[in-house]
């Protein structure tokens, strides 16, 4: 596998973010979420990974409200995409990781959200949510997931969690 370089998007490459999630989830729902984000002024973390030049995975996490004990410091992890030929080779994971490393490292969020696969999410150290007194709009279950960003980070929080606005135009 060849090297990868973590970095931001640039201005001038919205197209090479909208072709991964487009490549990645075979529609274009995704890559329309990512440009109501940015467009709303709700996205707080862009991550690529590149390869060879080549931009081969994105990921987004954008601001979430939770009914109690909101502080304007939780986020949503979504979307990921990898680009097909990258897919199950730890590109995916190697940027989730790198994301919440910046994340952790910026001090800013408290905490991360992710509607996903529980087997998948545990290994970066989320948790079904639930656990921690919150739930999401969507029925997630043990798929709706967080994760402290801080210590005490999930502290005083519980109830809803409502993703930011972009997301109720996702398709069901």
């Amino acid at each position: 596998m060849a090297r990868l370089l973590f970095r931001a998007p640039r201005p001038d490459e919205p197209d090479a973010v909208q072709a991964v999630h487009e490549a990645a989830f075979g529609r274009t729902d995704e890559a329309a979420l990512v440009r109501r984000l940015r467009q709303a002024g709700d996205s707080r973390l862009e991550l690529l990974a590149e390869a060879d030049g080549e931009v081969v995975a994105h990921v987004m996490y954008s601001l979430v409200r939770i009914e109690h004990g909101d502080d304007g410091h939780a986020l949503g992890l979504a979307p990921l995409g990898v680009l097909p030929p990258w897919q199950r080779h730890g590109v995916g994971s190697a940027l989730v990781r790198r994301s919440l490393d910046v994340l952790r490292q910026a001090g800013t969020a408290r905490l991360a959200v992710v509607l996903g696969d529980p087997a998948y999410y545990a290994r970066f150290g989320f948790a079904p949510a639930a656990q921690a007194g919150l739930h999401d709009v969507y029925g997630g279950g043990d798929a709706f997931m967080a994760l402290a960003l801080r210590p005490g980070g999930l502290d005083g929080c519980r109830g809803r969690v409502d993703y930011a606005p972009a997301f109720d135009q996702l398709p069901e």
